[in-house]
């Protein structure tokens, strides 16, 4: 591990990207302003840094109301190193996608790049906007997605933030483009600062059944004796074996806790592998009404 000891946040960019709004909340709630910023490309890469620099944060998107689980970030946490190393805050922030470009003329527009979660959020606005064919070209981020136009030429557009498109100087050539108006991004920071019990906690964890009949709802029945509200569940392949899958589930409260204490104690006799990520306050979204 890393002896470097100066501070730094890495986050998924580069700059203007949804990932450094998520960074600038976290960096003014939890005081993080005296932190150097690096950014990567890709969230491997995000997490890998963290997890090989002690004194690193790391910030990351885990989950979309649209698009749900962020494979990438889930898959890559369950391989983190550092036992210390943790999710230990969360925020929550509304996307507004925008179609950008250096050109002014929509109808010239033939290829529209983003990352495949943006693509996918806002596809059938895309279908609607160009009456012709056009093409849909994979990036890891949306700002990575803008940066890419400066150097493309004039049938190319991308979609991503407000802010990033000003920061570049790009035409926004139309906003809100989001299929689904309420669309909002979950991000995670990682760290290897103390978990405390506030009174409003949420613990995420990994794990994998044994290989028999009602693993699961063995499981997902002992949260249920406890009276545990489960906020999230969702599963990814093992990439071990075909078939074979590890579960991701989100509960409120804290492992710390006696229910969170029992809760982890009953299950771990159902896993075959079982990993807490971190427990953490938890963030309140506001409901709007229509």
């Amino acid at each position: 591990m890393s002896l470097n000891s100066k501070k730094i946040i890495a986050y998924l960019g580069p700059e203007g990207s949804y990932c450094e709004e998520a960074k600038n909340i976290f960096c003014n709630s939890l005081r993080l302003n005296d932190y150097a910023q690096k950014f990567f490309y890709s969230i491997k890469n995000v997490i890998d840094f963290t997890d090989n620099n002690i004194n690193a944060i790391g910030i990351i998107p885990v989950e979309n109301s649209i698009e749900g689980i962020v494979r990438e970030s889930i898959d890559n946490l369950v391989r983190i190193k550092d036992t210390n190393l943790h999710i230990s805050a969360e925020t929550v922030i509304e996307i507004n996608h925008c179609l950008v470009s250096k050109n002014n003329n929509l109808s010239q527009i033939t290829k529209v790049i983003s990352h495949p979660q943006a693509l996918s959020q806002c596809q059938n606005s895309m279908h609607k906007l160009f009456s012709s064919k056009f093409e849909f070209i994979e990036t890891s981020s949306t700002s990575r997605a803008m940066h890419e136009l400066l150097n493309k030429d004039d049938s190319y557009a991308a979609i991503g933030s407000e802010t990033g498109a000003n920061k570049l100087g790009l035409t926004i050539l139309k906003k809100n483009i989001n299929d689904e108006k309420d669309n909002k991004t979950r991000f995670i920071l990682i760290s290897r600062n103390p978990s405390v019990i506030t009174g409003n906690d949420k613990t995420s964890i990994v794990f994998a059944t044994n290989n028999e009949a009602g693993a699961l709802v063995k499981v997902l029945k002992v949260f249920e004796q406890l009276q545990i509200n489960l906020c999230y569940i969702d599963s990814r392949p093992s990439k071990k074996f075909l078939g074979e899958y590890v579960f991701f589930v989100d509960f409120e409260g804290h492992p710390e806790e006696e229910a969170g204490k029992e809760a982890l104690k009953r299950i771990k006799p159902y896993t075959n592998f079982l990993r807490v990520l971190g427990a953490y306050p938890k963030f309140i979204i506001e409901e709007k009404s229509y």
